[in-house]
């Protein structure tokens, strides 16, 4: 407690398992002033994360990748400040006992209830202010034994925004995800990437396509024949006596472009000039919204997975069918004062547009320590808990662009293996491909590389 004798704030790292089991906990600590600073599935990455970001508490599923019970004592014993750890298990389970023995304060069951949900917000308050007891005491006990239990996923739409500027970044963090959970060697999940950035639509090109003539002779590129302008062109003539109903996957289908072989990607390319959203079909608001709505509809009955690229002005109709139809919107900032401060002052306007910021996930990106910004000062000043840290490796990057070779599937290092880490919170399974190494990368570079 506070002197006034209101609760103080609490900082909270999450460990989890299943994804539906994240977004009740999101619901039910909303107002106890417990604000979640990350949320992983890696167990090395919740560690990392109550050390650098200074949580007060971790909530901690048992079932992470790479759970060892002598992680909760490492917290528990940490030399900056005692860092609790509270269990999050089946009902059915053990665990909760074990996790105590090892020194945990106390668990809560799953599914997660009512009766849970208000025990999970108490049980916080006191892990913290137990841990704080033993520490000035010098007190504190334990002792060892782990479990497990089978994988879970659900289809989900991905929405990638950017509030101001770093539209590069964000393209090649949607694209870089969507290769991710479809190709082969990692998700192999039917996906889509929707690029539906109103301004002008880059995915394509990341992608190795061009819509230009001379670009595809001299570089050998694949020549694209239609794209989102053409359908939504083609849905204008005959909207006024077929509305929303003319969307198909038949009609989908005509439109959009295989990636690679290798992969179940599938691309809807966007806009190839930015004088394309000027066009007369494009200024009835109403209807291009109604188009986005239906297309998004339509691309989650098709795939597993329907990631969407979208432009900075959240009230133009594309984005705004796309936030609104979005399980996650993930926004990405890098560590620049300017971009985060734009961040900070967009949260209000968008809970008043779109009633709440619980899909709104935090995604840092071009991180380095270096650039003088630490992921804590983000985080608090933005407002969002944050789901992933993309670090910063211009040379890989730009090569990738240049290449037009996602470095998901080339990069061994901290790029590659953060965006394989994202998907992995998409696709568990995902997880356990990481534990085994990436030496299915070595072939897939070789395989990627260009002819000049």
């Amino acid at each position: 407690m506070t002197g006034n004798g209101e609760k103080r704030e609490l900082n909270l790292v999450v460990g989890f398992y299943n994804y539906s089991d994240l977004q009740q906990l999101e619901r039910f600590l909303e107002g106890t002033g417990i604000t979640i600073l990350s949320a992983a599935q890696d167990a090395q990455r919740v560690f990392d994360d109550a050390v650098n970001l200074e949580a007060d508490v971790v909530l901690l599923c048992p079932q992470v990748t790479g759970y060892r019970p002598q992680m909760i004592m490492d917290l528990l014993l940490h030399v900056d400040r005692p860092i609790p750890t509270v269990g999050w298990v089946e009902a059915t389970s053990d665990d909760g006992r074990s996790m105590v023995a090892h020194g945990a304060k106390g668990y809560v069951t799953l599914p997660m209830d009512a009766h849970q949900g208000n025990r999970v917000v108490q049980l916080l308050r006191a892990a913290v202010e137990e841990a704080h007891r033993e520490r000035q005491r010098g007190e504190v006990k334990a002792r060892p034994v782990p479990s497990s239990r089978l994988q879970a996923w659900k289809e989900r739409v991905i929405t990638v925004w950017v509030p101001k500027g770093g539209g590069s970044t964000r393209t090649t963090l949607a694209v870089n995800l969507a290769v991710a959970l479809s190709h082969a060697s990692l998700g192999n999940q039917p996906t889509v990437l929707l690029d539906f950035d109103m301004a002008k639509g880059d995915a394509h090109t990341m992608l190795g396509f061009t819509a230009n003539v001379k670009h595809a002779e001299r570089h050998g590129w694949p020549l694209l024949e239609r794209g989102l302008f053409d359908l939504v062109v083609g849905l204008a003539s005959r909207w006024a006596q077929g509305g929303d109903s003319l969307i198909t996957p038949v009609l989908l289908r005509n439109y959009l472009v295989r990636w690679d072989e290798d992969s179940q990607l599938d691309l809807l390319p966007g806009l190839y000039f930015p004088h394309q959203a000027g066009a007369e079909e494009f200024r009835n608001r109403a209807m291009i919204y109604q188009m986005g709505r239906r297309i998004i509809e339509v691309m989650r009955q098709m795939y597993a997975f329907v990631v969407i690229d979208i432009g900075q002005d959240f009230t133009r109709p594309l984005h705004r069918a796309a936030i609104e139809a979005a399980n996650e919107v993930l926004v990405t900032v890098p560590p620049v004062w300017t971009a985060v401060v734009d961040t900070a002052n967009a949260m209000e306007p968008l809970k008043h547009h779109f009633g709440s910021l619980e899909k709104f996930k935090l995604v840092i990106t071009r991180f380095d320590p270096e650039f003088g910004l630490s992921e804590k000062e983000i985080i608090k000043e933005v407002g969002l808990p944050k789901l992933a840290t993309i670090p910063h490796d211009a040379v890989v990057a730009e090569n990738a662009v240049n290449t037009h070779t996602p470095y998901v599937l080339t990069d061994e290092g901290p790029l590659g293996d953060a965006v394989r880490e994202l998907a992995a919170y998409y696709l568990p399974y995902l997880a356990e491909k990481r534990k085994r190494g990436l030496g299915l990368f070595a072939g897939l570079k070789r395989a990627f590389v260009r002819e000049s």
